[in-house]
């Protein structure tokens, strides 16, 4: 689901709680505990109030096209989200015991230390945002926005041309790297200020992963998919652009990936009815959901891409569809349709644990159904894409997302690294790390993106475990309830028991609690092994993913993940996970 607001709001979207203290004593003072927990509930009632503002902004310019200003709806809070708070919600945190409730305080000192960082760069954020709306570069003469440098190279059928076209961009590529530069050293003088150790601290407790375990896997994954990929992507740079991969350079790219077979089969006026003849057969009929609104309406000024905004969940989740055609629209809309059934089917009664949280868990929810793109049997059964154009699109998409495990993999290292050693200059360390993740050679124009493909407190920690946990899950599904899970009422209980627990579960949890043995990345990789005919093995043990309270899990709100069978069978491999709209390698 894409961002609220400009840079840093996602970071909002953490784990957070409203501790509850036992009543004191009629004789005794309050204790310390007690005065802090009544101060932070509100505090979290608070911001709850804030946010449920700023989606309700957010929608009407998104379906509407109206003017925003979310900077507006922080007046009169300026006391909310300060550094005090901050340390009397972490001193909260120190003398609480119970598992759930440090999971959730820890959570909210993450919140509020995002939201205090998006005010202090606030004045660097709109200088970014302002600077890349208005640079422009030189095309045939005349003058093109940099912001659809992308679009341009995934259209232009010349590679010279395209070569050109990254080159023509490098002047507005450093014009925006020099204020990246600026914000990202105030970032890191900020998150000290804070009183986290490292820059890496921070983004550990924020993305609730283990970040030094997550990099080993990272180096494993570029390690064991390096012989694989580059035979994968030798076949599709022959097929696509008749060149051989090696000469290929990374303004390639975007062109390389595209879905041209089957774009035909995706009419935008059967986009909202594949949504609901799909999810019929796990008897689930969202036109009997008054708590999920559809926006479908096609206004001229509403944004193109679907969106599910959780205004109050459960009770008023609401997903925004501007009918398309092809297959992207159809994928981006399975995607959030994900969000919207994870939300709606909350049964977590705390709005720090349905609302907000790590989005690693949503996201593979998400996932999930945007891979029924990705499914041989669905396609044919529901777009009536098979034989020939359908083998040719697998093997596209599947390549496409093999990449972008790759990049995420790349990109986690580069920032890990970046961000802990100062003897190493960072463009030659983006060119060492980058340069042997996608295995093109790096040309001047791509090494000045050394600043630009930086992420927000290593993002990618994210979109690894989201892709995983997908594969785990759709595995499950398939092995319990045959190849075609959705056509099974039993798969869609199956899953609303999970969409219950909203956020309260780490991934590493709900893998647990669907019978693996914990995260990893297996199933994903033999699936796409198996759709590219390429042997991909990996011999690691599951990511670990501690929480960031005491070991114990969470106590589930009332539902609970459903139990693995006493002999649950094997989890099938065919079809891959569809591939989340990268903003530089869209298919």
């Amino acid at each position: 689901m894409l961002p609220r607001v400009p840079f840093l709001l996602a970071v909002a979207l953490c784990l957070t709680a409203c501790p509850k203290a036992p009543p004191a004593s009629p004789s005794q003072p309050p204790t310390e505990a007690q005065h802090l927990a009544l101060h932070v509930k509100d505090l979290s009632a608070q911001a709850q109030a804030l946010l449920e503002t700023q989606d309700r902004l957010v929608w009407e310019h998104w379906t509407e096209g109206k003017p925003v200003d979310i900077a507006t709806t922080y007046r009169g809070k300026e006391g909310l989200f300060t550094v005090e708070n901050i340390r009397k919600i972490d001193r909260l945190r120190q003398l609480t015991q119970d598992a759930r409730e440090l999971r959730a305080l820890t959570a909210l000192q993450s919140h509020f230390a995002g939201e205090y960082l998006s005010q202090a760069l606030a004045e660097n954020n709109e200088a970014i945002a302002n600077l890349e709306a208005s640079l422009t570069f030189p095309v045939g003469g005349r003058e093109v926005r940099y912001r659809d440098l992308e679009r341009l190279l995934a259209n232009e059928k010349s590679a010279v041309k395209r070569r050109a076209l990254a080159e023509g961009a490098l002047p507005a590529l450093e014009r925006l790297s020099q204020s990246l530069r600026r914000r990202e050293e105030r970032t890191v003088e900020l998150v000290k200020a804070l009183g986290y150790s490292s820059y890496e601290a921070f983004g550990g407790e924020l993305r609730q992963a283990d970040l030094a375990q997550l990099s080993i896997l990272a180096e494993e994954i570029l390690q064991a998919t390096q012989e694989p990929y580059k035979t994968v992507m030798e076949r599709l740079s022959q097929r696509e652009l008749a060149l051989p991969f090696s000469s290929l350079t990374r303004a390639d790219i975007p062109r390389l990936f595209r879905a041209r077979e089957v774009e035909d089969a995706f009419p935008k006026e059967e986009q909202l009815l594949r949504v609901h003849t799909s999810l019929q057969g796990l008897g689930i009929d969202l036109s009997a959901m008054p708590n999920i609104y559809i926006d479908a309406r096609e206004l001229a000024r509403k944004n193109s891409r679907s969106l599910t905004l959780p205004i109050e969940v459960p009770a008023d989740v609401r997903l925004s569809l501007k009918p398309g055609s092809g297959v992207l629209q159809q994928a981006r809309l399975m995607h959030e349709v994900g969000h919207a059934l994870h939300y709606g089917f909350t049964r977590e009664p705390r709005f720090e644990l349905a609302k907000l949280g790590n989005p690693t868990v949503g996201e593979a929810y998400a996932a999930l159904f945007e891979d029924l793109l990705e499914d041989p049997v669905w396609l044919e059964e529901h777009a009536g894409v098979r034989g020939e154009a359908r083998a040719q699109y697998l093997a596209a998409s599947s390549a496409h997302k093999l990449f972008l495990i790759r990049r995420a993999a790349g990109r986690l290292l580069y920032q890990l690294e970046l961000h802990r050693r100062t003897d190493i200059e960072p463009r030659e360390l983006y060119r060492a790390i980058m340069e042997r993740t996608d295995a093109i050679p790096m040309r001047p124009e791509d090494e000045a993106r050394y600043l630009v493909d930086q992420e927000d407190f290593f993002q990618s920690a994210d979109s690894f475990r989201a892709w995983f946990l997908a594969g785990q899950l759709q595995g499950q599904l398939k092995g319990r309830f045959g190849p075609a899970w959705w056509r099974s009422t039993e798969a869609g209980e199956f899953l609303k028991s999970l969409w219950a627990h909203g956020n309260a579960l780490s991934a590493r949890e709900v893998s647990q609690g669907i019978g693996e043995k914990g995260l990893s990345p297996d199933v994903l990789l033999l699936r796409l092994g198996t759709t590219l005919q390429v042997p991909i093995t990996l011999d690691v043990n599951p990511a670990t993913e501690p929480p960031p309270a005491p070991p114990a899990p969470p106590a589930p709100a009332e539902p609970t993940a459903p139990s693995t069978p006493p002999e649950a069978p094997a989890p099938a491999s065919p079809g891959t996970p569809a591939s989340p709209p990268s903003p530089e390698t869209g298919p």
